[in-house]
């Protein structure tokens, strides 16, 4: 009977031991190292094993970056906030029937910095055990500018406008083909002196002597018909 209890108690020591050598870790770690000012961050903090209950207090620099009110989550339900100290959030949450490896909360970034730090304190779970977690910083720049939109008219990425065709000119030059100069020339639309007709390609000359021999002759047939 001894030996049985003795044996019992060299179990139960085994099993604290295995349990004790399984402690549960936590890490913090943010979306981007680098962020522009006015952008959004989260910053998460990460348990090895899923957990029914948590709690814990995450610092950091108010002067560089704001908490955004109602924005922490986790998978375990609904969690009690206090933010009403500028610089750090401190929440709690348990469920019977939820558990959860993680806790995120959303900052905004306000002015430059070479990197601010973020550190979750006094962080337990269901087991009652307070873990250390790691810092981690971020870093905040200005956000680059936008190149200009070049505005020279040469330039070849600026589209031109479209020309507009002049109708005046060959409006006038159209009606300059349809009328005679001073000296009864017929013109075209250039100016130049038409001396062909268009559909005949007669000569205006050659029209000209033969209403003359026609004129003639008709003179001479009225003489010798009065004789």
């Amino acid at each position: 009977m001894k030996n049985k209890i003795i044996g019992i108690l060299i179990t139960l020591i085994i099993m604290i031991g295995i349990m004790a050598s399984q402690v549960m870790a936590a890490t913090i770690n943010a979306s981007s190292a680098e962020v522009n000012k006015g952008d959004q961050v989260t910053v998460t903090v990460n348990l090895d094993n899923e957990t029914q209950a948590v709690g814990l207090e995450l610092t950091y620099d108010a002067s560089k970056f704001e908490y955004v009110k109602g924005s922490v989550s986790s998978s375990i339900g609904d969690i009690t906030t206090n933010d009403t100290v500028e610089g750090k959030v401190s929440i709690s949450a348990a469920s019977a029937t939820k558990s959860t490896n993680s806790v995120t909360f959303t900052f905004i970034a306000k002015e430059n910095t070479e990197g601010a730090a973020f550190t979750a304190n006094g962080l337990v779970t269901e087991s009652g055990e307070e873990l250390t977690v790691n810092s981690v910083s971020v870093k905040v720049v200005e956000p680059a500018e936008e190149p200009e939109q070049p505005t020279n008219p040469e330039d070849p990425t600026t589209p031109e406008e479209p020309s507009t065709p002049n109708t005046d000119n060959t409006q006038n030059n159209e009606q300059a083909g349809s009328e005679t100069n001073a000296g009864s020339q017929i013109v075209d639309e250039h100016g130049n002196v038409i001396t062909k007709l268009p559909q005949t390609g007669v000569t205006v000359f050659q029209i000209a002597g033969v209403v003359a021999v026609v004129a003639i002759a008709a003179v001479l047939v009225i003489r010798k018909i009065r004789k």
